[in-house]
């Protein structure tokens, strides 16, 4: 089975060591790094999902090709990951859920997308001096995620990722839809075309109005004359070749979502799978609207975080044993030359800094605080940590759990991963300095 020209076995997907972007020092732990992946998902699982759901995750490009320098600190950095948890107690539960292979897109993704986080969190906690179990039962029967154990305190962490919703992903498949037709009837008739959509049409409406759209292309081709073509809310602009404006081409039709309604719905959910055991955090990676298309993601950083605490204050007041939340966009490239910035909360007055500003251990520990983080690739991750109002026993520096420190310190943890793991310092693995 193959994507393309790429032979879908481990050696073939990892291609020669000399094409990758590392330095030749580096490719003793790259190779390394792909054996661990290897080893963690199975020999056929590439070849598998592009079998039965046509979607390989670690083709995305995040994750490949090797060539591309983010691509191959992800996959140090997920390898690391993979190998702390193995060195560190139990974690069949968590690692066998790797070889699942499922039945689309959705499916896949969604399982590949909660392993990553899973392991991100656990190897975070096992650095901090942690011990972890995976899916251990209450009392209940629930099974949270994680269970984290040290010197006598204990604590559970529930992962989640929300996403784009169903609608969104519907609207957006039909949009693309239409870009494709209407790139088809330029190309086909040598005209121009813009088109303004202010309402969704349905799939009868949607044929008969590219029928008149390519019906319109074909006398403008002819005549020379501009033709508008309407039905119900969507309207199309027919143009002799070389005469479409410099304005936008397409827009619409716009969407309005109750995001944080998807989001406290979720941390409702994840709060009932950690009743009836030890305190718990709730750990959530927002990959959807949240953080790109609400007017909250275009907030200054201490207004988002003011009314994150509030809405988590809200959404959790009936939940007494969940001491906060964690909530981050995933990593996202950064811009050269990117700065990290740091906004926490002081008797409910939110401050911004730079990344190198003020806030006490407690405050990046527990929160109210967040924190954009400039990574190695470079990427940049945005994190929130939100912990509840409920009353909690207040612990010395270094002995509660402080999950704002595990990526208030994500910059460097890579390199002291590496290092543990027996491995030169990742600017020695790109660079060979």
């Amino acid at each position: 089975m193959t994507v393309g020209q790429v032979p879908l076995t481990w050696d073939g997907w990892m291609r020669p060591p000399a094409d990758a972007a590392v330095a030749p020092a580096g490719r003793p732990v790259l190779r390394w790094a792909v054996d661990v992946l290897r080893d963690l998902f199975g020999e056929t699982w590439l070849a598998d999902n592009a079998t039965k759901s046509k979607t390989v995750p670690l083709l995305q490009l995040d994750w490949w090709p090797l060539s591309n320098p983010r691509a191959v600190i992800r996959i140090l950095e997920l390898a690391a990951r993979v190998a702390l948890v193995r060195q560190h107690g139990a974690a069949r539960p968590l690692l066998e859920q790797a070889r699942w292979v499922g039945p689309n897109r959705e499916s896949v993704m969604g399982a590949f997308g909660h392993l990553c986080v899973a392991l991100e969190v656990a190897a975070f906690a096992i650095t901090s001096g942690w011990s972890v179990a995976y899916e251990q039962p209450l009392p209940s029967g629930r099974r949270p995620d994680l269970w984290l154990r040290r010197n006598g305190l204990e604590f559970l962490v529930e992962l989640t990722i929300t996403g784009f919703d169903r609608e969104f992903r519907m609207l957006e498949g039909w949009k693309e839809k239409l870009r494709q037709a209407f790139f088809a009837i330029e190309a086909r008739h040598n005209v121009d075309t813009t088109r303004r959509i202010d309402a969704v049409l349905d799939d009868k409406q949607t044929v008969q109005w590219l029928a008149e759209v390519d019906t319109a292309a074909r006398l403008t081709a002819a005549d020379g004359i501009p033709r508008t073509v309407r039905l119900k809310g969507a309207v199309a602009e027919v143009l002799p070749e070389g005469q479409r404006p410099t304005s936008t081409v397409s827009t619409g039709p716009a969407q309005f979502h109750d995001v944080w309604g998807r989001v406290a719905v979720r941390l409702e959910e994840k709060a009932k799978q950690t009743r009836g055991g030890p305190p718990a955090w709730l750990r959530i990676d927002d990959v959807g609207a949240m953080f790109k298309l609400s007017d909250w993601s275009a907030a200054p950083l201490p207004d988002r975080l003011a009314q994150l605490a509030h809405n988590v204050g809200v959404a959790l007041s009936d939940a007494p044993h969940v001491r906060g939340v964690i909530l981050s966009d995933g990593d996202q490239s950064a811009a050269t030359g990117a700065a990290g910035e740091t906004a926490w909360s002081d008797s409910g007055d939110p401050t911004t800094r730079m990344s190198h500003g003020g806030p006490r251990r407690s405050q990046l520990g527990g929160g109210p605080a967040a924190m954009r983080r400039i990574l190695p690739g470079p990427r940049q991750r945005l994190t929130f940590v939100v912990p509840t109002e409920h009353p909690q026993v207040l612990l010395p520096a270094g002995v509660d759990l402080e999950p704002g420190l595990w990526y208030e310190n994500e910059p460097t943890w890579l390199d002291g991963a590496l290092r543990e793991l027996g491995h030169p310092a990742l600017q020695t693995i790109m660079n060979g300095e």
